[in-house]
Protein backbone atom coordinates (compact mmCIF):
# COMPACT_ATOMS: atom_id res chain seq x y z
CA UNK A 1 0.00 0.00 0.00
CA UNK A 2 0.92 3.87 -1.16
CA UNK A 3 1.15 4.69 2.58
CA UNK A 4 3.37 2.31 4.12
CA UNK A 5 6.01 2.77 0.69
CA UNK A 6 5.82 6.62 1.18
CA UNK A 7 6.53 6.63 5.23
CA UNK A 8 9.96 7.30 5.13
CA UNK A 9 9.07 10.57 3.35
CA UNK A 10 7.04 11.71 6.40
CA UNK A 11 8.87 11.11 9.50
CA UNK A 12 9.48 14.88 9.50
CA UNK A 13 6.19 15.40 8.48
CA UNK A 14 3.72 13.19 10.18
CA UNK A 15 0.50 12.16 8.35
CA UNK A 16 -2.88 13.26 10.14
CA UNK A 17 -5.25 10.92 11.32
CA UNK A 18 -9.09 12.22 12.29
CA UNK A 19 -9.92 10.69 15.02
CA UNK A 20 -14.23 9.97 14.86
CA UNK A 21 -15.76 12.67 16.04
CA UNK A 22 -13.28 15.17 14.81
CA UNK A 23 -13.84 19.20 15.13
CA UNK A 24 -16.22 19.04 17.76
CA UNK A 25 -18.98 16.57 15.76
CA UNK A 26 -20.35 13.38 16.71
CA UNK A 27 -18.23 9.98 16.08
CA UNK A 28 -19.10 8.35 13.27
CA UNK A 29 -21.81 10.64 12.17
CA UNK A 30 -21.84 11.91 8.57
CA UNK A 31 -21.50 15.15 10.29
CA UNK A 32 -18.15 13.83 11.47
CA UNK A 33 -16.60 12.14 8.13
CA UNK A 34 -17.51 14.91 6.39
CA UNK A 35 -15.48 17.15 9.07
CA UNK A 36 -12.83 15.14 8.49
CA UNK A 37 -13.45 15.81 4.26
CA UNK A 38 -13.26 18.96 4.86
CA UNK A 39 -10.20 18.98 7.33
CA UNK A 40 -6.14 18.81 6.39
CA UNK A 41 -6.41 15.20 7.52
CA UNK A 42 -4.43 12.37 5.29
CA UNK A 43 -6.46 9.41 7.19
CA UNK A 44 -10.33 9.17 8.59
CA UNK A 45 -10.80 6.96 11.58
CA UNK A 46 -14.15 5.49 11.40
CA UNK A 47 -15.21 2.63 14.79
CA UNK A 48 -16.48 -0.51 13.63
CA UNK A 49 -18.76 -3.58 15.34
CA UNK A 50 -20.81 -5.98 14.54
CA UNK A 51 -24.08 -6.91 15.79
CA UNK A 52 -25.14 -10.35 16.98
CA UNK A 53 -26.63 -11.35 13.05
CA UNK A 54 -23.73 -10.00 11.50
CA UNK A 55 -24.41 -6.50 10.33
CA UNK A 56 -21.01 -4.51 10.07
CA UNK A 57 -22.06 -0.93 11.56
CA UNK A 58 -19.90 2.50 12.89
CA UNK A 59 -20.35 2.78 16.99
CA UNK A 60 -17.57 3.47 19.46
CA UNK A 61 -19.32 2.22 22.72
CA UNK A 62 -19.19 -1.55 23.68
CA UNK A 63 -22.84 -1.40 25.20
CA UNK A 64 -26.35 0.12 24.23
CA UNK A 65 -28.29 2.06 27.02
CA UNK A 66 -31.15 1.25 27.46
CA UNK A 67 -34.47 3.56 28.95
CA UNK A 68 -34.25 1.70 31.97
CA UNK A 69 -30.38 2.73 32.68
CA UNK A 70 -29.71 -1.02 31.72
CA UNK A 71 -26.45 -1.32 29.76
CA UNK A 72 -26.49 -4.19 27.08
CA UNK A 73 -23.55 -5.53 24.89
CA UNK A 74 -24.58 -4.42 21.48
CA UNK A 75 -22.92 -8.06 20.67
CA UNK A 76 -25.72 -9.27 21.76
CA UNK A 77 -27.91 -7.60 20.03
CA UNK A 78 -29.29 -7.99 16.27
CA UNK A 79 -29.05 -4.92 14.25
CA UNK A 80 -32.98 -4.22 14.78
CA UNK A 81 -32.81 -4.62 18.13
CA UNK A 82 -29.96 -1.83 18.25
CA UNK A 83 -31.57 0.51 15.79
CA UNK A 84 -35.25 0.55 17.69
CA UNK A 85 -33.48 1.04 20.91
CA UNK A 86 -30.69 3.37 20.81
CA UNK A 87 -31.03 6.29 22.75
CA UNK A 88 -30.24 9.43 20.73
CA UNK A 89 -28.55 10.89 23.64
CA UNK A 90 -25.50 8.03 22.93
CA UNK A 91 -25.36 8.29 19.51
CA UNK A 92 -28.32 9.91 16.89
CA UNK A 93 -27.79 7.64 13.97
CA UNK A 94 -25.74 4.58 13.58
CA UNK A 95 -24.60 4.25 9.89
CA UNK A 96 -24.10 0.56 8.51
CA UNK A 97 -20.30 -0.11 6.92
CA UNK A 98 -22.19 0.10 3.87
CA UNK A 99 -24.21 3.09 4.05
CA UNK A 100 -20.37 4.64 4.74
CA UNK A 101 -19.03 3.55 2.15
CA UNK A 102 -21.63 4.84 -0.13
CA UNK A 103 -21.47 8.06 1.61
CA UNK A 104 -17.45 8.13 0.88
CA UNK A 105 -17.76 7.84 -2.70
CA UNK A 106 -20.59 10.30 -2.80
CA UNK A 107 -18.33 13.11 -1.27
CA UNK A 108 -14.96 11.82 -3.22
CA UNK A 109 -17.57 12.30 -6.30
CA UNK A 110 -18.47 15.49 -4.97
CA UNK A 111 -15.59 18.05 -5.71
CA UNK A 112 -16.10 20.31 -8.26
CA UNK A 113 -13.97 19.34 -11.29
CA UNK A 114 -11.52 22.37 -10.69
CA UNK A 115 -10.53 20.76 -7.33
CA UNK A 116 -8.67 17.48 -6.89
CA UNK A 117 -10.50 15.27 -5.51
CA UNK A 118 -9.37 14.26 -2.28
CA UNK A 119 -8.83 10.64 -1.60
CA UNK A 120 -7.53 9.97 2.16
CA UNK A 121 -6.74 6.47 3.63
CA UNK A 122 -9.63 4.91 6.17
CA UNK A 123 -7.95 3.58 9.35
CA UNK A 124 -11.20 1.39 10.28
CA UNK A 125 -10.65 1.01 14.02
CA UNK A 126 -12.15 -2.60 14.85
CA UNK A 127 -13.52 -2.71 17.84
CA UNK A 128 -14.70 -6.45 18.26
CA UNK A 129 -12.49 -8.89 16.58
CA UNK A 130 -15.50 -10.55 15.24
CA UNK A 131 -16.03 -7.89 12.97
CA UNK A 132 -12.96 -8.14 11.02
CA UNK A 133 -13.68 -10.88 8.26
CA UNK A 134 -16.84 -9.49 7.66
CA UNK A 135 -15.52 -5.62 7.36
CA UNK A 136 -12.55 -7.53 5.33
CA UNK A 137 -15.28 -9.10 2.88
CA UNK A 138 -17.39 -5.46 2.31
CA UNK A 139 -14.39 -3.17 1.78
CA UNK A 140 -12.89 -5.48 -0.85
CA UNK A 141 -16.20 -4.89 -2.99
CA UNK A 142 -15.93 -1.02 -2.39
CA UNK A 143 -13.62 1.72 -3.99
CA UNK A 144 -12.39 2.49 -0.51
CA UNK A 145 -10.38 -0.92 -0.51
CA UNK A 146 -6.86 0.09 -1.30
CA UNK A 147 -6.80 2.72 1.40
CA UNK A 148 -8.01 1.48 4.25
CA UNK A 149 -6.22 0.66 7.55
CA UNK A 150 -7.12 -2.45 9.71
CA UNK A 151 -6.52 -1.04 13.76
CA UNK A 152 -7.73 -1.42 17.34
CA UNK A 153 -6.06 -5.00 17.06
CA UNK A 154 -4.53 -6.49 20.16
CA UNK A 155 -2.90 -9.71 20.05
CA UNK A 156 -6.20 -11.31 19.74
CA UNK A 157 -7.15 -9.48 16.69
CA UNK A 158 -3.74 -9.60 15.15
CA UNK A 159 -3.63 -13.53 15.50
CA UNK A 160 -7.51 -13.25 13.45
CA UNK A 161 -5.95 -10.78 10.75
CA UNK A 162 -2.95 -12.68 10.11
CA UNK A 163 -5.21 -16.11 9.69
CA UNK A 164 -8.62 -13.95 7.67
CA UNK A 165 -7.13 -11.07 6.31
CA UNK A 166 -3.11 -11.72 5.90
CA UNK A 167 -3.02 -9.58 2.38
CA UNK A 168 -5.12 -6.24 3.92
CA UNK A 169 -3.00 -3.67 5.81
CA UNK A 170 -3.31 -3.89 9.50
CA UNK A 171 -1.55 -2.28 12.72
CA UNK A 172 -1.02 -4.13 16.34
CA UNK A 173 -2.50 -1.61 19.44
CA UNK A 174 0.44 -2.33 21.53
CA UNK A 175 -0.50 -0.52 24.53
CA UNK A 176 -0.81 -3.74 26.64
CA UNK A 177 2.12 -5.31 26.12
CA UNK A 178 4.02 -1.84 27.45
CA UNK A 179 4.61 -1.55 31.15
CA UNK A 180 3.22 2.36 31.36
CA UNK A 181 5.06 5.16 33.12
CA UNK A 182 5.18 3.34 36.42
CA UNK A 183 7.94 0.97 35.26
CA UNK A 184 10.12 2.94 33.64
CA UNK A 185 13.04 1.91 32.17
CA UNK A 186 11.26 -1.79 31.19
CA UNK A 187 9.43 -0.04 27.86
CA UNK A 188 12.02 -0.98 24.94
CA UNK A 189 11.68 -4.81 26.33
CA UNK A 190 7.74 -4.60 26.10
CA UNK A 191 8.18 -2.84 22.56
CA UNK A 192 10.95 -5.67 21.43
CA UNK A 193 8.03 -7.90 22.52
CA UNK A 194 5.11 -5.82 20.54
CA UNK A 195 7.29 -5.17 17.45
CA UNK A 196 8.57 -9.08 16.82
CA UNK A 197 5.15 -10.13 17.41
CA UNK A 198 3.59 -7.56 15.17
CA UNK A 199 6.44 -8.85 12.25
CA UNK A 200 5.10 -12.55 13.26
CA UNK A 201 1.24 -11.83 12.14
CA UNK A 202 2.30 -9.28 9.42
CA UNK A 203 1.51 -5.96 10.88
CA UNK A 204 2.34 -3.00 8.41
CA UNK A 205 2.99 -0.69 11.86
CA UNK A 206 2.04 -0.30 15.81
CA UNK A 207 -0.19 1.57 16.99
CA UNK A 208 0.00 3.48 20.48
CA UNK A 209 -1.09 5.83 23.03
CA UNK A 210 1.26 8.77 22.73
CA UNK A 211 1.47 8.74 26.38
CA UNK A 212 3.03 5.50 26.13
CA UNK A 213 5.76 6.80 23.47
CA UNK A 214 9.08 8.65 23.43
CA UNK A 215 11.77 9.35 20.74
CA UNK A 216 13.25 6.10 21.80
CA UNK A 217 10.54 3.80 21.34
CA UNK A 218 8.95 5.29 18.39
CA UNK A 219 12.74 4.70 16.42
CA UNK A 220 13.39 1.41 18.03
CA UNK A 221 9.86 0.32 15.88
CA UNK A 222 11.34 1.86 12.80
CA UNK A 223 14.46 0.19 13.00
CA UNK A 224 12.23 -2.88 12.25
CA UNK A 225 10.03 -1.83 9.48
CA UNK A 226 6.71 -0.83 10.96
CA UNK A 227 4.97 2.28 10.69
CA UNK A 228 4.14 4.01 13.86
CA UNK A 229 0.56 5.70 14.75
CA UNK A 230 0.34 7.43 18.18
CA UNK A 231 -3.31 8.49 19.45
CA UNK A 232 -4.86 10.93 20.57
CA UNK A 233 -3.25 13.88 20.74
CA UNK A 234 -5.51 17.70 21.21
CA UNK A 235 -3.94 20.18 22.81
CA UNK A 236 -1.25 21.65 21.21
CA UNK A 237 1.62 21.60 23.61
CA UNK A 238 0.98 17.41 23.63
CA UNK A 239 1.31 17.88 19.31
CA UNK A 240 4.69 19.47 19.82
CA UNK A 241 6.04 16.45 22.51
CA UNK A 242 5.07 14.29 20.30
CA UNK A 243 6.26 15.85 17.00
CA UNK A 244 9.84 15.12 18.43
CA UNK A 245 8.72 11.46 18.64
CA UNK A 246 8.80 11.87 15.02
CA UNK A 247 5.60 9.10 14.17
CA UNK A 248 4.59 8.11 11.19
CA UNK A 249 1.18 9.64 12.04
CA UNK A 250 -0.52 11.59 14.52
CA UNK A 251 -4.25 10.85 15.59
CA UNK A 252 -6.41 13.83 16.97
CA UNK A 253 -9.72 14.95 17.00
CA UNK A 254 -8.31 18.80 15.72
CA UNK A 255 -6.44 17.87 12.64
CA UNK A 256 -6.60 21.43 11.76
CA UNK A 257 -4.41 22.45 15.11
CA UNK A 258 -2.17 19.79 13.90
CA UNK A 259 -2.10 21.15 10.37
CA UNK A 260 -1.22 24.48 11.65
CA UNK A 261 2.04 23.22 13.89
CA UNK A 262 3.06 21.36 11.27
CA UNK A 263 3.21 24.04 9.04
CA UNK A 264 5.08 26.77 11.49
CA UNK A 265 7.54 23.30 11.67
CA UNK A 266 8.27 23.65 8.30
CA UNK A 267 8.75 26.94 8.15
CA UNK A 268 10.99 27.50 11.05
CA UNK A 269 13.16 24.09 9.95
CA UNK A 270 14.49 24.40 6.47
CA UNK A 271 14.24 21.79 4.31
CA UNK A 272 11.60 20.24 6.65
CA UNK A 273 9.30 18.25 4.38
Amino acid sequence: MELFNIYDEHRATPLITAHAGCQGTEPNSRESIVAAFNSPADIVEVDIRASADGVIFLMHDNVLALDDGENVPLGNLSWNEIVHTLDSRQQREILRFEAFCDFVEELEQGFPRTTAPKRPFFNLDIKDPAALPATAAIARSREIMPRVIFSGLDEEGVALASRRIPDLSYLFNADGMLPGREKAGTEEVGMKEACSLALRCGCKGINLEWTLASAALVHHIHERGLFVMLWTVDDMPAMRCVLEYGPDSITTHYPDRLALLLEDRRKSRPGTR
